[in-house]
């Protein structure tokens, strides 16, 4: 999901103008005497710094096990449980609601026998009396921000067998939660167990920004998910995650594959995750050949353009059609439903030789050359980027629904907000599908550790962006400092929280700007590209359609990378610690050169870049690894040179979370 605004907040913060405190420097050498006037702060012996609580030796307190393994890959003997799914649907546009069936049939690969088992039923957040409700305050993104529905599920028909048996059980359903208790427990190491049951909800129309209908001037654009009963995650970690949906934490689920057939009003377009299996029974016969071109096209092709919508003739003229969709091995499923669609589509050429279709609907309000007019440009490249860069998209199609949704995704479609323009709307399109690699393609638990689904998709937006159409929407380098004293406000908290545990306006900063800036500073600054990227792309590739816990990524990335950073974790992640490096002293050297002593005041320790100018103009960039501060509250860099050096500064380019840039500078005067 995008969040703009709290991101953008720190952006475009303004620095605060460096400030000079005068001090004069007696400096006494081997022969003789002289003075330096100097204009830096901060003293050693003032530093709240403490090196061996930032560089204590042990930070894991698990050994490997043959699970999960020390290296940070999945152990020998990893498993996880599996879900698949045969769904129905049915649209009533007029009543705004969706009725279907859904049949799960879920294995058991733990070496556990499970007496009872959990599903999750989001739809119940919105009813008026659900736990959400209750926790989400006014004026929130979250929940179904004071419209008054009688949301939730209507479930009917609940049955469970094996083996075309039926079994006993009794059932309860609490909250966003349903628990089937078992007569007999579900056997270990590969049982299988078939639950089926109808249900209907009404749609809400801002379903905690992730789903609900928007009106156009052509019609209701319906956008659905979350909308079936969906297995919990059983795992080696909790056993089974119940985590009721309040609103902020998003999703942990079962891999497994989905066949979904959606029955909708004829002049209807439905775009949902997969692959389309009937396109000729639910196109015109010129649609079915403009959809067929696209897939050999690498130029956006109309399928049904803006000229058209108002055309009966643009639609099969019949009371209902119902279109079938199959994906495989997915978390999720969403779709999305609508007369007032534009459709566009072109194909996506994907590093192995295969191919994929890059999908746009939108209304004719968002259909704009500024717009998305270039959607499936947009979608296409940012596809085609994640594909070359980390791993292989692995959807039959990538589908832009342009809706009032402001950015949301799902496994092979996305919901991105109608009134986008420009960057705007090459942001959200790829930020959402970036997050096709996490948590679609990387399964983590999107409850508890929203930072691993966000941060890494907000760094890897950043490549992608840099890239696109030769750096059209490239944008400035983050300011790091503005992002620290940001982070240095009182009650910012910190990364690892559950986002439904953290306050609304830190999830911004805490989930996506800050973990997204973490891992630039480790690519940039601490491991180097080639490093950080094959550790990153390792960690992706083992844990692809796996279950990974931020350990496992801990040491995943310290295992490929070849480096201990604990400090990182504990300072960046699980604390809010905070950096503040300070220039103290410039001297010449006994030895010649110049001595330039730099002290570390806060707690958080960062690399060294320093920038040197000498009389003659020339200027020149010092980098030290952060390993100086393992033992020490300030170091001293000779800085060797026959000049005489006029100034040094700290950061020069903003690029480390300095959150006192202040004291950073030194000149002689």
């Amino acid at each position: 999901m995008k969040i703009y605004h709290y991101i953008w907040s720190i952006n475009n913060s303004k620095l605060i103008m460096y400030k000079s405190l005068t001090k004069t420097l007696l400096v006494c050498l081997t022969g003789f005497t002289f003075c330096l006037n100097t204009y830096a702060q901060g003293n050693p012996s003032d530093s709240k710094y403490d090196p061996h609580t930032a560089f204590a030796p042990i930070f894991y307190t698990n050994n490997g096990n043959e699970y999960r393994s020390a290296s940070g890959i999945p152990g020998p003997k990893y498993w996880q449980n599996r879900a698949d799914y045969s769904l129905t649907a049915n649209l009533d546009d007029t009543k705004n609601t969706v009725s279907g069936s859904v049949t799960i049939t879920y294995k058991n690969n733990s070496p556990d026998p499970l007496s009872f088992l959990w599903l999750q039923l989001d739809q119940n957040l919105f009813k008026e009396d659900s736990r959400g409700s209750q926790l989400i305050a006014a004026g929130s993104r979250y929940g179904a921000r004071g419209e008054k529905l009688n949301g939730g599920y209507d479930i009917k028909n609940l049955a469970v067998s094996q083996k075309s048996k039926q079994l006993k059980f009794t059932s309860l359903i609490e909250d966003t939660r349903m628990q089937i208790r078992l007569d007999q427990p579900l056997e270990a190491n590969g049982g299988t167990i078939t639950i089926k049951m109808d249900f209907s909800f009404i749609i809400p129309i801002n379903g905690s920004d992730r789903m609900g209908h928007l009106a156009t001037k052509n019609g209701e654009i319906f956008t659905i998910a979350q909308w079936f009963p969906r297995m919990s995650v059983y795992d080696d970690i909790l056993g089974w995650n119940t985590l009721p949906y309040w609103g902020a934490g998003e999703f942990y689920c079962e891999y497994g594959d989905v066949d979904l057939t959606i029955t909708s009003p004829a002049s209807h377009i439905v775009m949902a995750s997969g692959e389309l299996l009937n396109p000729q029974e639910v196109f015109t016969a010129e649609q079915l050949k403009r959809w067929n071109a696209a897939k050999s096209s690498d130029k956006t092709i109309g399928i049904r353009t803006e000229s058209e919508v108002l055309d009966p003739k643009s639609r099969p003229s019949k009371d209902k059609l119902t279109w079938k969709f199959k994906i495989e091995n997915t978390r999720d499923v969403a779709w999305a439903s609508s007369k007032a669609f534009v459709l566009d589509a072109a194909r996506i050429n994907l590093p192995s030789g295969k191919k994929s279709l890059a999908v746009s609907a939108q209304p004719v309000e968002s259909n704009g050359q500024d717009g998305y007019g270039r959607a499936v440009e947009y979608v296409k490249a940012s596809v085609e980027h994640y594909s070359k860069k980390w791993f292989e998209y692995p959807y039959p199609m990538a589908v832009n629904i342009a809706c009032n949704v402001g950015g949301m995704e799902y496994p092979g479609i996305v919901f991105c907000g109608w009134k986008a323009k420009k960057s705007s709307a090459w942001g959200v399109i790829d930020h959402e599908f970036g997050h096709t690699w996490f948590p679609m393609i990387v399964g983590s638990n999107e409850r508890k550790f929203g930072w691993m689904d966000e941060g890494f998709n907000t760094f890897i937006n950043g490549l992608s962006t840099a890239e696109f159409n030769n750096g059209e929407y490239k944008e400035n380098p983050q300011d790091m400092q503005a992002m620290a004293k940001y982070m240095a406000r009182p009650g910012t908290e910190f990364t690892m929280l559950t986002p439904d545990g953290m306050k609304e306006q830190n999830i911004g900063i805490q989930l996506y700007g800050k973990p997204g800036a973490g891992l630039d500073i480790l690519r940039n600054h601490v491991l180097g590209a080639d490093r950080f990227d094959y550790a990153f792309t390792s960690y992706i590739k083992n844990w692809a359609y796996k279950h990974p816990m931020p350990e496992d990524f801990f040491r995943a990335m310290e295992n490929a990378a070849g480096e201990d950073l604990s400090w990182f974790w504990r300072g960046w992640i699980l604390e809010n610690w905070k950096m503040d490096q300070a220039v103290t002293s410039v001297t010449k050297g006994k030895n010649g050169g110049y001595d330039i002593t730099v002290a570390n005041l806060e707690q958080l320790p960062m690399p060294i870049i320093l920038e040197v100018k000498t009389k003659s103009g020339k200027t020149e960039l010092v980098k030290l690894p952060v390993d100086v501060w393992m033992r020490n509250k300030a170091w001293t860099i000779n800085y060797p040179t026959a000049e005489e050096v006029v100034s040094v500064r700290l950061d020069p380019n903003n690029e480390l979370p300095d959150a006192n840039p202040d004291n950073n500078f030194w000149r002689k005067n």
